[in-house]
């Protein structure tokens, strides 16, 4: 495990909710959420194309939002390139209160309180894997600029 990080800790004695970059979160919904988009375009698709009458898309959509909380936690961890593990969890956390509430709002009382706090959980802990990945694997392409960073001409 020697060169993997899963936290780079940039400097020394600066309060950890001064190192969390929002832009970097942002970027890792966006991505989350993106996903989570191509898989209802993907769904529908087949829906439209297939001939069948029943449909069960249960475990699909359950893998598909796990593969979407690690894509997000991905984007996050790599777009603040420090705190992969705190800004993927971060995003997978984000993410999985959003669906949770879609969950709620859509669905009086088929979901209990404490399955939808376990299922958020692990979307959190999906993107903190993501998250990790994202700052070992990160490259030189810079997806969210650091403030104050000035702009090349052309880009």
């Amino acid at each position: 495990m020697k060169g993997y990080t899963f936290m780079r800790w940039s400097k020394q004695g600066v309060p950890v909710s001064g190192k969390i970059r929002c832009r970097a979160v942002m970027a890792g919904l966006a991505r989350a959420f993106s996903a989570t988009l191509a898989l209802c375009a993907l769904m529908f698709t087949w829906v439209v194309l297939s001939a069948g009458l029943t449909y069960d898309f249960s475990d699909f959509v359950a893998a598909g939002t796990l593969l979407a909380a690690v894509l997000g936690g991905f984007a996050g961890g790599r777009a603040a390139g420090t705190l992969g593990s705190l800004h993927g969890f971060i995003t997978g956390l984000l993410y999985g209160l959003f669906l949770s509430a879609l969950v709620m709002i859509g669905c009086e009382g088929s979901y209990s309180a404490l399955g939808l706090v376990f299922r958020t959980l692990v979307l959190g802990v999906a993107g903190t894997a993501g998250g990790i990945l994202g700052v070992n694997l990160s490259s030189k392409v810079v997806l969210v600029p650091k403030r104050g960073a000035k702009r090349q001409p052309g880009l």
